[in-house]
């Protein structure tokens, strides 16, 4: 019983059965991710990875680029902050409208508008 309970504390504290440092997933991967702001250095990273293989597998991003930060990060981070086509600040006139007329239309179904309004889809992920 004791060597169980041994065990179960080795793994609250961060480390599996062979004292290898577990990752955020906790799936003994061996890989500490790196969680918090990103540097300007790790966005050139990741824009010249986008740049080459394109958008998607955002997994492979970490494995192949080696940038410490997990795949929705990496995701997450392109989408909202260093797409080339981004659009930040306030809506036009024109958006606002079609905004307020697909809502009459459809009520709260935002990520259904986004797909009318360009620049919705990242107004819906920061919404939800």
């Amino acid at each position: 019983m004791s060597q169980i309970t041994h065990d179960i504390d080795d793994n609250v504290h961060g480390e599996d059965q062979t004292g290898s440092q577990l990752n955020d997933e906790g799936n003994g991967g061996g890989v500490v991710l790196k969680k918090g702001p990103w540097t300007a250095a790790e966005d050139v990273i990741l824009v010249d990875y986008v740049n080459k293989h394109g958008e998607g597998n955002w997994n492979a991003v970490q494995k192949y680029s080696g940038l410490s930060r997990c795949g929705k990060s990496c995701r997450l981070r392109w989408a909202n902050h260093l797409r080339p086509n981004l659009k930040k600040g306030a809506f036009t006139a024109e958006e606002e409208q079609m905004i307020a007329e697909l809502h009459a239309k459809m009520g709260n179904k935002w990520a259904r508008m986004a797909a009318h309004v360009s620049r919705l889809h990242v107004f819906v992920a920061l919404r939800i």
